[in-house]
Order: C-alpha cells, then sequence, then structure tokens
C-alpha cells in the first residue's frame, strides 16, 4: 500500500470515507478547530463527541481513543485492523442484500490479502522488539537466519531450526 500520510485513526477514518474535516463537523456540529485539537492531542475528545464520531464511521469508540479519550495513533497493524473491519461491514452488507458471489470475490481476495498483511506486520513489529532490545548475541541470530532465507535456502534452514 502506498505511504500513509495520516497519523492517527480518526484522519485515516475520514481519509478513507472520502470525507473531509468541514462535511463531518456539519453534520455532527464539530468544528474544525476541535478536530485539529484532537488530532493533534491538544485535548482529549469528550465523550459525546467519541460517541457521535464512533457512529458515524461505523467502528467501536475503542477504536478511536486512547484510555484517556485522546484520539489513537495509526500504527500499521490498527491500519490493516481496521481496513478488515470495514471490509467486514461492506461484506456483510452485500451478502445481506443478497449480492452475486462474483460480485463479492474482490472482496474476498482483498480479504485474504489484509490477513496476509497483518500476519507479515506482526513478524516485523516482532523482529523491531527484539533488534531493539539491543542484544547484538540477538541481531547477529537473525542476519544469519535472514541470509539462509535470502539465499534460498529454506529447507537447510527448516532442518536446523528443528534439531
Amino acid at each position: 500500500m502506498k505511504n500513509l500520510i495520516t497519523k492517527t485513526v480518526l484522519e485515516y477514518l475520514v481519509m478513507i470515507n472520502d470525507q473531509s474535516y468541514s462535511g463531518i463537523g456539519r453534520e455532527l456540529n464539530i468544528t474544525p478547530q476541535q478536530f485539529s485539537d484532537w488530532i493533534k492531542k491538544r485535548r482529549p475528545i469528550p465523550q459525546e463527541r467519541v460517541r457521535l464520531l464512533s457512529n458515524y464511521f461505523g467502528v467501536e469508540e475503542t477504536i478511536l481513543i486512547d484510555h484517556q479519550y485522546f484520539v489513537k495513533p495509526l500504527t500499521p497493524i490498527s491500519r490493516i485492523e481496521l481496513h478488515k473491519l470495514l471490509l467486514d461491514q461492506k461484506l456483510t452488507k452485500l451478502k445481506a442484500e443478497e449480492v452475486s458471489e462474483e460480485d463479492i470475490g474482490p472482496f474476498l481476495e482483498k480479504k485474504k490479502q489484509l490477513e496476509q498483511e497483518y500476519r507479515d506486520q506482526l513478524r516485523l513489529t516482532r523482529m523491531a522488539t527484539i533488534l531493539e532490545k539491543g542484544d547484538e548475541r540477538a541481531g547477529n541470530i537473525l542476519d544469519m537466519v535472514i541470509d539462509e532465507l535470502e539465499s534460498g535456502r529454506m529447507d537447510e534452514l527448516s532442518n536446523k531450526l528443528r534439531k
């Protein structure tokens, strides 16, 4: 996927729904200044506004905010989780409308792709966590494993790891 410019879940929801802050603001009686303050984390989102926004976007409140009512940052994993959630909502709607399997197919394919992206991102996150610990031995082990994978010796590596 192309590089995301957005930094928060709220910004991402606005973007993927092809909306504008001013348009949403008019519908929900929220000023552009309020949106700006929330996105820049200058102040938390009031509970009644969280409820309005979650209903508007069709997501749980906990997806939008943290435990202090500040808008959540958009991480690679949260982006994928959010995309999967919205895709599941779309699939449920299409199935309820009894849309043909042929028309649903591309959505199911996208869901499969997102599930693979999710697994890959979890692996990357785990690797980053290991490297952030600063243990040079772990880095050396990872280098050896990566070298084996890059050279195409996956069967040999698999056998070594099983021993």
